[in-house]
């Protein structure tokens, strides 16, 4: 993933509802304090936030790099 908006697109699609992002993003902020439902713009294209953000939700059950 290039950025988080891609990464949040990837998301979205995997759970199938924008609705479910929400519950699963407080979840993400406390793990990695990266928000995919008001991304920040200076974090957008960070490497490191966006590996820490993959991590996460590979963590969670939700592997988005298969």
């Amino acid at each position: 993933m290039k950025n988080l908006e891609q990464l949040r697109s990837a998301l979205i699609a995997k759970l199938g509802d924008e609705g479910k992002l929400v519950l699963l993003n407080a979840r993400l902020i406390l793990r990695t304090g990266v928000s995919l439902t008001t991304i920040d713009p200076r974090h957008a294209t960070d490497a490191q936030r966006i590996g820490k953000v993959l991590v996460a939700l590979r963590e969670m059950g939700f592997d988005l790099e298969k």
